[in-house]
């Protein structure tokens, strides 16, 4: 561990994560997961530093980076294991040599979940801690106050899952996804909803979030363009919201498709109510709630939910999952099981981080870094990623292909559909 300063550089400090008593299966070994390192993008010491770079964050030895995420607040579950994700890629890089001879590690700051604090939390990264870039973790949104128009004025690359509308406005801001457009939607969802039988559909929104706003106007878009009347479109508020009345308004409604940007949290206060209402779904739809540690605590409660994915559900056991694995197990034990969302998306954004600093050269600049990962074409971190992402074109672009799981009925495992990958075409909505 490497301490200095308030919050510490830290590269192996752990995340907060859900308690959970399952053991983590060891699938491969440490050594499989070093020698296949360079194909993901990183951990390639073959060559040595070199004197004298004057880029921030820089060494002859090292590279320090800034990871920005919500530990704190309504946003801390969501990345949960945000960081374990980060501490096992660079830690398999740097038993590997680390990248063109210097290790890669990390300082961090909490979000809090909060606009404000994310501003505060990148400026101090930045101006006080003198990082190289930002990888980002967080729900709330960056724009609101400032951050990212601060991040692409100082030329600072951000990385990580694209949670809100202000990551296509800043090209210094890379994601191998997009969860928000302004513009456009896509028809897979909708087009699975129609394969499920759905008919009537209620999207269940967060009452004062811009964000869950934007996210139901795509969802009805793409039901529009499957033919799917959207019949209800109320909002829940935590803590108010009755729920033994929102099941009867469905019922009234004669809903059978259920939909949203809704949390599992949410979903399994609703679900029960549901259930004693006597209303028969066809499909509850939602993109969150991909973590076997959730089932343990809410899993009777969501039976037979639909979660869409990003990468492909461990299930699969395709030998990328199988490095992720092994990875996690050796550099964060504790954290169990492995197979969350927020541990994969750490992983990721550690694993583009470790593309760009390759890729731009032995004395990387932040300019050079953006430059070098637009100019990647082709990337799927490693197999984990449901298709290839061209990163000179995906600014801004919903994936057209997603992963679908459900949970089992008795609520303590994910299934992947057959076929679990379901892809369509991007369709328009209406702001």
């Amino acid at each position: 561990m490497l301490v200095g300063g308030n919050r510490g550089l830290m590269l192996f400090r752990r995340p907060r994560r859900l308690n959970a008593a399952v053991s983590v299966i060891v699938i491969s070994s440490l050594t499989s997961v070093v020698a296949t390192c360079g194909i993901m993008g990183g951990g390639d010491g073959s060559r040595p530093a070199t004197e004298g770079c004057a880029t921030p964050g820089v060494t002859s030895t090292q590279v320090t980076l800034g990871t920005a995420f919500d530990d704190t607040g309504i946003g801390a579950g969501t990345f949960a294991a945000f960081r374990a994700g980060i501490d096992a890629r660079l830690g398999v890089a740097n038993d590997n040599g680390g990248v063109n001879g210097r290790k890669v590690v990390y300082d961090w700051e909490d979000t809090r979940s909060d606009p404000s604090s994310t501003q505060d939390a990148v400026r101090e990264l930045v101006e006080t801690k003198g990082v190289f870039g930002i990888i980002q973790g967080s729900q709330r949104s960056l724009t609101a106050v400032g951050s990212a128009d601060y991040a692409e004025e100082h030329g600072i690359p951000v990385v990580g899952p694209s949670m809100d509308e202000s990551w296509p406005d800043h090209p210094n801001m890379i994601s191998w996804f997009y969860a928000q457009s302004a513009r456009s939607s896509v028809s897979t969802w909708g087009a699975f909803a129609l394969s499920q039988g759905a008919t009537r559909a209620a999207i269940l929104g967060l009452a004062l979030n811009p964000g869950a706003a934007t996210y139901q106007a795509q969802l009805q878009a793409s039901m529009d363009s499957a033919g799917i009347p959207v019949v209800l479109n109320p909002d829940v508020t935590v803590g108010a919201t009755s729920f033994n009345r929102l099941a009867q308004e469905l019922k009234a409604a004669n809903v059978d498709t259920i939909t949203g940007a809704v949390s599992p949290e949410v979903l399994a206060q609703v679900m029960p109510a549901v259930r004693a209402a006597g209303l028969q779904l066809k499909l509850v739809l939602t993109p969150t709630g991909y973590d076997p540690a959730l089932l343990q605590q809410l899993g009777p409660q969501l039976a037979g939910t639909t979660i869409y994915i990003d990468f492909a559900p461990f299930e699969l056991n395709l030998p990328a999952h199988q490095r992720f694995i092994s990875a996690l197990a050796r550099y964060t034990p504790e954290t169990s099981p492995p197979q969350q969302q927020s541990a994969v998306w750490g992983w990721i954004s550690a694993d583009l981080y470790l593309r760009g600093l390759r890729d731009s050269g032995e004395c990387p600049t932040r300019k050079g870094f953006v430059n070098a990962l637009r100019a990647v074409h082709d990337y799927d971190a490693g197999g984990l990623l449901s298709s290839k992402v061209d990163f000179a074109t995906n600014v801004g672009q919903l994936s057209t292909c997603y992963q679908f799981v459900q949970i089992s009925q008795d609520g303590r495992e994910f299934i992947p559909l057959n076929p679990s990958r379901r892809c369509g075409t991007v369709v328009s909505r209406s702001r």
